[in-house]
């Protein structure tokens, strides 16, 4: 019984994810989310789906026709999240490459230059808070994180 509540649990957390994904790409449609968010909703699909296999597994027959179509199921959802992952991916550097304007002159050239070093230590601090919330989500919820620290 046990096993089969965890099942339920990851299965709800897949809609949850899959949900969140839906919200994305139509947040993205309308220009109020980015591709990253996206791909990380993209992500979140991918690994929930994962675990609900391995939470099948434990309760399944390994050669049942059902456990070969729920891993038929999950290695299409992981493909197709690989695919919008990189589809994502791709628009983001066009639209970077779109972007990129070169000024010619010394000065302008220098304050170009600035400007991208700001804006690359701006965004490795952004990523390291965005880690440390990530951390403190995993201690909340599991009591450790991912790499073992409590």
């Amino acid at each position: 019984m046990r096993g089969m509540w965890f099942c339920l649990v990851q299965a709800r957390l897949v809609a949850a994810a899959t949900h969140s994904l839906v919200e994305s790409a139509n947040w993205l449609v309308q220009g109020q989310a980015s591709e990253e968010k996206l791909i990380s909703s993209a992500k979140q699909v991918a690994s929930s789906t994962a675990q609900l296999l391995v939470a099948c597994k434990v309760k399944a027959e390994p050669d049942s026709s059902s456990m070969r179509g729920l891993q038929a199921a999950g290695n299409a959802v992981k493909q197709a999240t690989d695919h919008l992952v990189r589809a994502a991916q791709r628009s983001i550097a066009q639209e970077q490459e779109f972007r990129l304007v070169i000024n010619q002159r010394m000065v302008g050239g220098i304050a170009q230059e600035i400007g991208a070093r700001e804006e690359i230590l701006r965004k490795e601090r952004e990523l390291e808070e965005a880690h440390e919330r990530l951390r403190q989500l995993r201690l909340a919820k599991y009591g450790t994180t991912a790499d073992g620290i409590r």
